[in-house]
């Protein structure tokens, strides 16, 4: 068996793996230029896949359109590095695996461990996490500093056992804070100093200051600025002073001669309000600055003094209705908290247009049939009368023996037939039938369409009807016997109500309170003693989209109710009982249905919108009416809106 050397197998080892080195280097060398337009984020992966080499596993959530643009050649890994720029511009990251790249959501890329052996330096863009060692300063203190450094995505936490933060953000952003964490980890030299102002406000008091040590606190970003920072609290009207023992005994000195009171004893400021209404926001001034008061006044008394307690405390805050304005008093500190108040609150509220339709459709039918007789003597030698008699249809025979006793005719029964015979012999004998089938239908179709426009939140009534009188009381005579009559009554609305509060959601979501109301006077009713109506009524709170019509409930009816009277025994008799009985078919049919829908009005534009959609109508109603009186409309030139208010203009 032959044996190779040592030196001829490394020899032969380079001569196969030269090629591929080679390779390699020419394929680091090479170089590519991007230029995309709206293109579909997986195919930007795709290509970038093919120029680096590298494999990658795509979340489903990640998709989009890219628009790239490079004019100057790159290699493999600045073209990575640029991929990763673009991924975090959309949202996505990149986390390298063992063996591929994952790209996810950038929300998700904190809980994803990242290997990044594969890279012979780290990309700029590259999402890692990094744990950086703080030697002098407290690493919680400086958290609070530099969180909003760190990217919404990213992760900044302080671990006190080893005075360190944990950082996870772009590699970039990460060299910056490492750079940042040195210059405030100084030597315990350079200190922290907090001093609480009693009479002056912190934003004037850090702009005096960087006036009058110009050199300490330079705004160019020189090394002095750096060392030495003067920071405002707003909250809390307090200092914050950083840099070694003579900038802050210069600092405190300045401070201590400027945070004088006011010659005025306080500053106050007259406020017009824009669409707020004063009174009601100076009562919720008075409530939340009340409690921002005693809330100092309790802070000072555990570690601050009584002077600045009384300056914090001095707030006051009065409307003016007549010009809708706010005079507000009170320390600089409070000030500053309720102009962002009022600020917040003094806005433009929406508008909403509520448009209702009530829809009520009913269907009555009615059958009546029925046969009556009747047999009399005029001599009394037999039964004076006997018959039947039923009332429930038509003519009763109380009627007709009525009409004959007064000698007046009998009509028929309205919405059908009637028959009759009778004779009268010379004997006094008097008999007579009568055979009545009646049949009665009525149809209805009342459709009312409210609409009314009201501010967010605010409640609205709309009330469309008549006001009837209803008797409450009555009397003939007093106590005394004498003749003194009297009726009291009461109106009250009866028609068509409407009452809505919306309000309006972040989402253009409106929520209704409703209340809608239908009455109407009913027809005459047997033994009723005063006026009958009739009423429906719904109390619902319901959600709705800006534009939606929905229905907000109805009522379906269907009664049905059968009379019948007939005589005992004979009624009975199959065929021949219809001779002896009468039956009444009554059928009501009602269908009620309440439908509305919200606009939300954001713009004055959309309030002028309405307006002339509604004239619109008016003008058509206008120009049908001069139709029906015969009149050429052709011609008709529709007037202006702001015409209607013009005296001399008017809709004919």
């Amino acid at each position: 068996m032959m044996t190779l050397k040592p030196t001829l197998i490394r020899a032969l080892l380079v001569a196969l793996l030269l090629p591929f080195f080679a390779h390699a280097a020419e394929r680091d060398q090479e170089t590519w230029r991007l230029n995309l337009k709206e293109a579909d984020i997986r195919a930007f992966v795709t290509q970038v896949a093919d120029i680096t080499g590298y494999s990658f596993v795509v979340d489903p959530r990640v998709r989009g359109k890219v628009t790239v643009l490079s004019s100057t050649p790159m290699n493999r890994f600045e073209i990575y590095d640029l991929f990763l720029a673009v991924l975090q511009v959309h949202g996505f990251t990149a986390i390298p695996g063992e063996e591929v790249i994952k790209v996810i959501q950038q929300v998700d890329a904190k809980q994803t461990a990242e290997i990044l052996d594969r890279f012979p330096t780290i990309p700029s863009e590259q999402l890692v996490t990094r744990v950086v060692q703080v030697n002098n300063a407290n690493a919680l203190e400086l958290v609070p500093i530099l969180r909003p450094l760190v990217a919404k995505y990213g992760h900044l936490a302080g671990v006190a056992a080893a005075n360190a933060l944990i950082i996870s953000d772009h590699e970039a952003n990460i060299r910056r804070m490492e750079a940042i964490v040195r210059e405030l980890d100084s030597p315990s030299k350079y200190e922290v100093e907090v001093i609480q102002l009693q009479d002056a406000w912190v934003g004037d008091m850090v702009r005096l200051l960087q006036e009058l040590a110009p050199d300490e606190l330079a705004r160019s970003g020189s090394d002095a600025s750096r060392k030495y920072s003067v920071t405002a609290d707003e909250r809390s009207n307090r200092l914050i002073l950083r840099g070694d023992e003579t900038f802050r005994e210069k600092m405190r000195d300045l401070i201590i001669k400027l945070d004088q009171p006011s010659a005025s004893g306080g500053t106050t400021r007259v406020v017009r309000l824009r669409h707020a209404d004063a009174k009601t926001l100076a009562d919720l001034l008075k409530g939340v600055m009340g409690e921002v008061v005693r809330e100092t006044q309790q802070a000072s008394g555990q570690g601050g003094t009584t002077r600045a307690a009384a300056g914090s405390a001095s707030f006051a805050i009065f409307p003016d209705e007549g010009l809708n304005a706010l005079v507000v008093r009170g320390a600089p500190s409070l000030m500053q908290e309720v102009d962002s108040i009022i600020a917040a609150l003094d806005v433009r509220r929406a508008q909403v247009l509520i448009e209702a339709a009530i829809v009520e459709i009913s269907d009555e039918l009615g059958q009546d049939l029925g046969v009556q007789f009747a047999v009399g003597d005029e001599s009394g030698r037999t039964t004076p009368i006997a018959g039947t008699n039923f009332a429930n249809v038509g003519r009763s025979l109380n009627d007709v023996l009525g009409a004959i006793v007064g000698g007046q005719l009998v009509g028929p029964a309205p919405g059908g037939i009637t028959i009759g015979a009778g004779q009268r012999d010379r004997n006094g004998i008097t008999w007579g039938v009568l055979l009545q089938a009646l049949s009665t239908s009525s149809a209805a179709n009342l459709l009312s369409t409210p609409s009314i426009i009201t501010l967010d939140n605010q409640e609205s009534e709309i009330i469309v009807g008549q006001n009837v009188p209803f008797r409450t009381g009555q009397s003939a005579s007093n106590i005394e016997g004498t003749t003194n009559p009297f009726t009291t009554i009461e109106r009250r609305d009866i028609g068509l109500t409407l009452k809505v509060t919306p309000t309006i959601s972040e989402d253009r979501l409106v929520r209704l309170v409703v209340e809608q109301t239908t009455e109407s006077v009913a027809e005459s009713i047997a033994n009723a003693s005063d006026i009958v109506t009739n009423k429906r009524e719904i109390k619902t709170t319901v959600l709705a989209d800006d534009g939606e019509t929905i229905v907000l409930g109805g009522l379906i009816t269907d009664d049905f109710r059968i009379v019948k009277s007939k005589v005992p025994l004979l009624g009975d008799i199959p065929w021949l009982g219809r001779l002896f009985s009468s039956e009444s078919q009554t059928r009501v049919k009602r269908n009620l249905l309440v439908f509305l829908r919200p606009t939300i009005l954001l713009e004055k534009g959309d309030a002028q919108a309405v307006a002339e959609r509604q004239y619109d109508g008016l003008w058509e109603v206008n120009l049908g009416v001069q139709r029906k009186l015969g009149r050429d409309t052709r011609d008709a030139e529709r007037p202006e809106l702001n015409s209607l208010f013009t005296p001399s203009s008017t809709v004919q």
